[in-house]
C-alpha cells in the first residue's frame, strides 16, 4: 500500500511539474504596455481590414497573453512580430474567399468566430496549414509569433485553403 501511495504521490508531483512547464506566466508590466500599445496602434486598423475582407463584423477573439515571448516587448509593434505572422495573413485570405458573392455569403453564414492564439506546444514553423483549424463556425490560427514573418503568402494560403475545405 505504501508503494501505490508513493507511486502516486510521484505520479501526481511529475503531472503538477508537466502542467506548470505548460502554463505560461503573465505578461509583466512593460509587456501588458506594449500589447495595450499595439492593440490601439496597430491592432484597431489590423482588425477593421479583417472584417472589411470578410465583408462583415465577424468577431476576432486575440489571446493577447499567448502571443507574448518574453523579453520581446520592443518588438510587439514590429510588423514582423504579430502583424505580417497573424493578421496581415488573415486578411488576405478572408479577401481570396470573399472575392464573389458565393464565397462572401459563405463566410457570412459559417464563419461565427476568429481565435488568434500561440501554443508553443503545437504552433508550426513552417508548416502553417497545421498552425490552421476550421470547426463549428471557429477559425483558429495558431501560429509561432515573430517567425518566418515573410511568409505572410504561404499563412494566407494555409488559411484560405481551411475555410475553403469547410465552407
Amino acid at each position: 500500500m505504501r508503494k501505490n501511495a508513493l507511486s502516486l504521490l510521484t505520479a501526481s508531483l511529475l503531472g503538477l511539474s508537466l502542467l506548470s512547464a505548460t502554463v505560461q506566466a503573465a505578461p509583466s508590466l512593460a509587456e501588458r504596455r506594449a500589447i495595450a500599445t499595439y492593440q490601439s496602434d496597430i491592432y484597431a486598423g489590423q482588425l477593421e481590414a479583417i472584417r472589411a475582407a470578410a465583408g462583415f463584423a465577424v468577431p476576432v477573439e486575440v489571446q493577447w497573453d499567448s502571443l507574448v515571448i518574453p523579453g520581446q516587448s520592443a518588438n510587439f509593434g514590429l510588423d514582423s512580430f504579430w502583424t505580417n505572422v497573424y493578421f496581415t495573413p488573415l486578411a488576405q485570405a478572408l479577401k481570396a474567399v470573399a472575392v464573389d458573392d458565393m464565397g462572401k455569403q459563405a463566410l457570412a453564414a459559417e464563419l461565427k468566430n476568429i481565435v488568434v492564439r500561440f501554443d508553443e506546444e503545437t504552433a508550426p514553423a513552417s508548416a502553417y496549414a497545421d498552425g490552421v483549424q476550421f470547426e463549428a463556425g471557429v477559425l483558429s490560427i495558431n501560429f509561432r509569433p515573430f517567425t518566418n514573418p515573410d511568409d505572410v503568402d504561404a499563412r494566407a494560403k494555409a488559411i484560405q485553403q481551411a475555410l475553403e475545405a469547410k465552407l
